[in-house]
């Protein structure tokens, strides 16, 4: 007869008890991780909320502005707004304010009446200005302090002679080499400048039309152009080649026509952003240009006005959004 070892019933206790304390263990484990998940949740959904209730106040705070001022714009990294004010011997002030708070946090004084404010990525401001009829000038400003280029450089660009309405219509940059460029519209005809680092100006050769925007690649590569050739907008392509030259009295450059029928609406980092138009000049549909091709961004249910869409820095499309980054005042 075989005969079986029984074991101690302290040991089988002691088994069911550590079997009972894993087991126990486990659901902690479970309990506490379905815990945190839940609250990191919270914690991310909480802010959301707070960004969403943020944004309203920005838009709040914009459209209050510009039912008041004149030159409201706001900074590619939606923190910042700009307006204008004049004072009664005829000089303008650029106010930038915080839009989360509403607080004023630097003023550019003393301006000439100002035609045009633009930004200089997220810490400088472009002013165009009239110092007389016919004679312009491209100034900047620090948003931390409000101090001016006229303050801290020898010089700030003039563009002298013109007719007297002239305006600046759009300044546009490259952030790797300094190259700015400036569209003026001075009696019905347009014109482009090249500024230099040392404020030296060049007209630049550009095709037959009038021109209704300009817009640069970050290297400074390609100059964009939206342009009305014998009664159409096109968008083209401006860029230098071995033969053409910037030291010559024009900056030379080449063409290329990029699409007909299209609007410019914007350059982000080196990719193009256009949009096809209708009959009407309404932007039907709006494209990103890669080097794999021509891609659709997105089909617009509603055709809209180009100076209507604005594209932000990570390539989202906004329609009629409260402000833009850049405004003639």
């Amino acid at each position: 007869m075989i005969q079986t070892e029984q074991q101690p019933r302290g040991r089988r206790v002691g088994r069911r008890f550590l079997a009972l304390a894993a087991l126990c263990t486990a659901c902690e484990v479970l309990f506490f991780y379905h815990l945190n998940h839940l609250l990191v949740s919270q914690q991310a959904a909480s802010q959301r909320e707070i960004q969403a209730a943020l944004h309203r106040r920005a838009e709040l705070e914009l459209l209050q502005l510009k039912r008041e001022y004149q030159g409201v714009t706001v900074s590619p990294n939606g923190e910042y707004a700009t307006y204008v004010t004049s004072n009664a011997s005829g000089w303008d002030t650029v106010h930038v304010v915080k839009l989360d708070t509403g607080t004023q946090v630097s003023q550019a004084t003393d301006l000439y009446p100002v035609q045009y404010v633009d930004w200089l990525g997220n810490t400088e401001v472009f002013v165009g200005e009239e110092r007389s009829p016919g004679n312009l000038e491209l100034n900047t400003f620090y948003v931390s302090n409000g101090l001016q280029a006229d303050e801290t450089a020898a010089s700030v660009p003039v563009f002298s002679n013109l007719s007297p309405d002239a305006r600046i219509v759009k300044v546009t940059y490259s952030t790797e080499t300094n190259d700015i460029f400036v569209l003026i519209d001075a009696g019905g005809s347009t014109e482009v400048y090249h500024v230099g680092t040392m404020e030296t100006i060049q007209p630049v050769t550009v095709p037959p039309g009038y021109i209704k925007n300009i817009a640069m690649t970050e290297t400074g590569d390609n100059l964009y152009l939206e342009i009305n050739q014998g009664g159409q907008w096109n968008v083209v392509r401006l860029y230098q080649t071995p033969q053409t030259s910037s030291y010559t009295p024009e900056f030379q450059m080449d063409w290329q026509l990029v699409k007909s029928n299209a609007a410019l609406l914007a350059v982000i980092g080196n990719t193009l952003y256009y949009g096809t138009v209708n009959a009407n000049g309404l932007v039907t549909a709006v494209y990103r240009q890669t080097s794999g091709g021509d891609e659709l961004v997105r089909q617009l249910v509603q055709p809209a006005l180009a100076s209507e869409i604005a594209i932000s820095s990570s390539g989202s499309i906004a329609l009629d959004p409260p402000a833009m980054t850049n405004v003639q005042v």
